[in-house]
């Protein structure tokens, strides 16, 4: 009896695994794919318009009034930064319009300088219009430190230049005012460089999600600024009728020959600790507001 009980077992269990195997099982429902979820078209930065047109870049650089100027043209350009700053930049102590006050009272003669040399060079290059034209790109400069979206970045690099110029001779202004430019463009590029971002992922949300509406990508670029003449000779200036080719030719055959020259004398040595004319800065003044 008990063998019999066994082997029923045994078939049960038989039964039950063929069971299970000849039963398909099913496979889990697949996983549904993630909603698309339309990103949100791209806005200007800072605050900017859109469609705006941007220049063209040249050198790694985008295209601007301040390019290819002399220093003396680049202290100017300064001048017009600062002046722009003072009517536009608002801070607790209104430290720019008081830096750009100061700043013509302790450069001023040197300003007017510059201010004169940069009419030469435009005289010399234009002529009778040349003034004319010189306005023209003063408008173009004011223009460009005024652009609204970069006033709040510009403005604490223009405190940082003006006490920088406050805080040497004048006679170290021309030497310094190319790198003040520099640092005074250099929001104006960082802006430039994050608008044409701007409209680089505006062109691909556009090809992506955009194809309802109509989105310019590619507004027309700014023409390129004029350029600024350069350096004209001081007034008075007369060159030479001689050439540097005939200053330099050989002698005739039947010249008398030049008499020997005497050595020269040994110099005095040079001593670092002696006593020299020391350079005399200019004192701020008062404040008188």
């Amino acid at each position: 009896m008990l063998p019999m009980r066994r082997s029923g077992r045994l078939s049960l269990v038989s039964l039950a695994v063929l069971a299970a195997c000849s039963t398909p099982v099913k496979p889990p429902p697949p996983t549904p794919p993630p909603p698309v979820v339309e990103t949100m078209m791209p806005r200007p930065p800072m605050g900017a318009v859109e469609n705006m047109s941007i220049p063209e870049m040249e050198d790694g650089q985008y295209l601007t009034p301040n390019r290819k100027v002399t220093s003396n043209t680049a202290l100017w350009h300064v001048r017009m930064a600062l002046n722009v700053a003072a009517l536009s930049c608002r801070s607790p102590a209104d430290l720019p319009r008081l830096q750009y006050n100061r700043l013509l009272h302790v450069h001023g003669p040197l300003l007017t300088k510059a201010n004169e040399a940069v009419d030469r060079n435009y005289t010399v290059a234009y002529g009778r219009p040349g003034l004319s034209a010189r306005e023209r790109l003063n408008t173009v400069v004011y223009n460009f430190f005024s652009l609204p979206p970069v006033t709040k970045s510009f403005c604490p690099v223009a405190e940082r230049v003006g006490a920088k110029l406050l805080a040497m001779p004048s006679s170290a202004l021309l030497d310094y005012a190319p790198e003040a430019l520099a640092e005074l463009e250099k929001p104006f590029q960082d802006f430039y460089a994050a608008y044409a971002d701007y409209l680089r992922r505006l062109a691909e949300w556009q090809s992506r999600f955009g194809a309802s509406v109509t989105v310019v990508v590619s507004p027309t670029p700014l023409p390129p600024p004029p350029v600024p003449p350069g350096e004209a000779p001081p007034q008075g200036f007369s060159p030479s009728i001689t050439s540097a080719i005939q200053q330099n030719l050989p002698p005739p055959p039947d010249a008398p020959a030049k008499p020997p020259v005497a050595p020269a004398q040994p110099s005095a040595p040079f001593q670092p600790n002696a006593a020299g004319p020391k350079l005399m800065i200019q004192p701020l003044p008062a404040n008188q507001e």
